[in-house]
């Protein structure tokens, strides 16, 4: 008998009310399936799908065994792209998902039973029937989810298992312990959690803390991908905050150690240093450490970003950062001049800011003749001379500066705040050094020489709407305002001196805190000052008397009544003149 009559004969079984003859027909069936060249055949019969799926959709709270078969022939199917509009046709997405929920309530019903004949005579029995219908069950499960998983390639399909509580099946899986069914579960977890609507279900449910068995258990398969899931889940502020509430950072940070979990490893972990609380956890474990072996041992010259990345972050914590010895940093910060290493560089300025260790900042001025170095090259790439101004900036050479402060350097000072002949970023960071420059007096003496205020002035002309450069214009002259010289070159020049006046007005409070703090100190060697600032002042508090005075002053010379009541309801304006003593 050839395949088409025996399809045709066996096709036949599922009109038989008996259950036992669709069994061994949908048997021998999953026998033709399973070979390739039959597919098309299947695929091409008129009644085959329609049949089978018609069957699996009324008989499968009758038969387990029955319902097992016939999943398997969809889903050897559903391995095929081509065919999955087929299967959508005869709503096999829809029969197995109704599947899968009737299995489910199966079991939760039957433990439920079990958990009330606890301590019976009949409990054991309960317990060998639990764990029969389980076995059976973890199967089914296991097909049923892979032809949903293969039929979720299409977004729309996956967006109505979504919506149908796939999210809450998978998690109830993980409750399992058989193998293969563990890999699918996962493995759909993973590709579902890419979605944002997926990823916040999972999150909501609880998802991360049932990951967590999969730490402490020694398969390597699901220990990847629970670490795959974990990584998709951490882009979310939620996710890693339960990440590192149910302890999975050291866990995490072991797996560094292990060459086949540590680019996952290294992902994950920068995903989790995005959050400033959970930076400081890192703290307490040898992730910086680890990252810094991993550093100076990276086979390519330019490490790679994943790795430096997470390093990055973690620099920007003393907690993590004061686990570098001397060595590692001097290793470190050599490795970054050899490479050129832009990234490498902004960990390093990281280190320098955030090290309590007296020794790193040591170390650190041993390499200033070689950040001068390529500071001042031409050709060299701004983003690393922006790493290299912000280490410079950091380093506290104080009265050294004097020493470093050669006609090439100075030169790159005001080239370098050049509006718009460089970008913002490396003039910010250029106004930063001037003013870790300023700290030292001679240096400071030595720059006004050079004529940097006019350089700072045209900065503020440029860049006046901007806070952020008014804001470091205006802390550039209070680091020079500590000198004296600096005191006296300020008030000499008008201009600067009304820049600094216009400030106190300004709606942002950062730029009218430095403002006032600024002419607190120049209003003491200044009487005339003084009286500007509470001219100003004045015209600040009695904006509106000041204004009525104006308009009444132009009806005068138009021939017009001086009269104050029309609009104010009386000649009642009394203005408040601001005293700085008293305000």
């Amino acid at each position: 008998m050839d395949s088409e009559d025996l399809l045709e004969k066996l096709l036949e079984a599922f009109y038989d009310e008996k259950i036992e003859p669709k069994k061994e027909a949908a048997k021998k069936i999953l026998g033709l399936a399973a070979r390739q060249e039959n597919l098309e055949l299947l695929i091409s019969h008129e009644q085959f799908l329609s049949t089978i799926s018609r069957t699996l959709r009324d008989e499968h709270k009758k038969s387990t065994e029955l319902t097992l078969y016939l999943l398997c022939v969809f889903y050897i199917v559903s391995n095929y792209l081509e065919f999955h509009q087929i299967l959508s046709e005869h709503q096999i997405g829809d029969i197995t998902m109704k599947i899968i929920e009737s299995q489910i309530q199966r079991f939760d019903l039957r433990y439920a039973e079990l958990m009330e004949k606890q301590g019976q005579p009949q409990q054991l029995q309960e317990l060998r029937k639990l764990n029969l219908m389980i076995a059976k069950q973890e199967k089914l499960f296991y097909v049923g989810f892979t032809i949903l998983m293969n039929m979720a390639e299409d977004p729309i399909i996956e967006n109505k298992m979504r919506k149908r509580k796939i999210i809450s099946f998978l998690i109830r899986m993980l409750e399992r312990n058989n193998f293969y069914l563990l890999i699918v579960t996962l493995l759909f977890l993973k590709k579902l959690s890419i979605v944002n609507e997926c990823k916040m279900q999972m999150v909501e449910e609880n998802c991360i803390r049932k990951l967590k068995r999969f730490f402490s258990a020694d398969n390597n398969v699901l220990l990847q991908l629970s670490l795959g899931v974990l990584k998709n889940l951490s882009f979310d502020t939620e996710a890693r905050l339960q990440v590192e509430q149910n302890g999975f950072i050291p866990d995490i940070v072991k797996m560094l150690k292990i060459p086949n979990y540590r680019f996952v490893s290294i992902v994950l972990l920068y995903l989790l240093t995005l959050d400033d609380k959970i930076r400081l956890t890192f703290g307490f474990t040898e992730c910086m450490t680890l990252v810094v072996k991993l550093m100076l041992h990276f086979p390519e010259p330019v490490i790679g970003k994943e790795l430096i990345a997470l390093a990055v972050n973690l620099s920007t914590s003393s907690r993590n950062v004061d686990h570098i010895t001397e060595q590692e940093f001097q290793q470190i910060v050599q490795r970054a001049i050899t490479n050129q290493d832009t990234l490498l560089f902004r960990f390093v300025k990281g280190v320098i800011e955030n090290s309590t260790n007296p020794e790193v900042q040591t170390c650190a001025k041993g390499f200033v003749r070689h950040f001068m170095k390529l500071l001042v090259t031409q050709g060299k790439e701004e983003d690393i001379k922006f790493e290299i101004i912000g280490i410079m900036s950091a380093l506290d050479l104080q009265e050294n500066w004097i020493k470093l402060l050669n006609e090439p350097f100075i030169e790159f000072l005001h080239n370098n705040l050049a509006v718009g002949m460089v970008d913002d970023d490396i003039v910010i960071e250029t106004m930063m050094l001037v003013s870790s420059i300023a700290s030292s007096q001679n240096a400071a003496e030595k720059l006004f020489k050079s004529r940097i205020l006019n350089a700072l002035s045209q900065v503020y002309a440029e860049k006046v709407d901007d806070d952020e450069f008014i804001v470091q214009y205006l802390y550039c002259l209070h680091q020079f305002l500590f000198h004296k010289i600096g005191i006296s070159q300020i008030l000499e020049q008008d201009e600067i001196l009304i820049q600094i006046i216009q400030q106190l007005n300004d709606k942002n409070k950062k730029v009218q805190q430095m403002t006032e703090e600024v002419l607190d100190i120049l209003r003491e060697y200044d009487q005339e000052l003084c009286e500007k600032i509470k001219e100003i002042k004045f015209s600040e508090y009695n904006q509106l008397w000041i204004q009525h005075l104006n308009e009444q002053e132009l009806m005068l010379q138009d021939g017009g009544d001086m009269a104050f009541e029309d609009e104010y309801g009386g000649n009642e304006l009394d203005p408040k003149m601001w005293d700085s003593d008293n305000d």
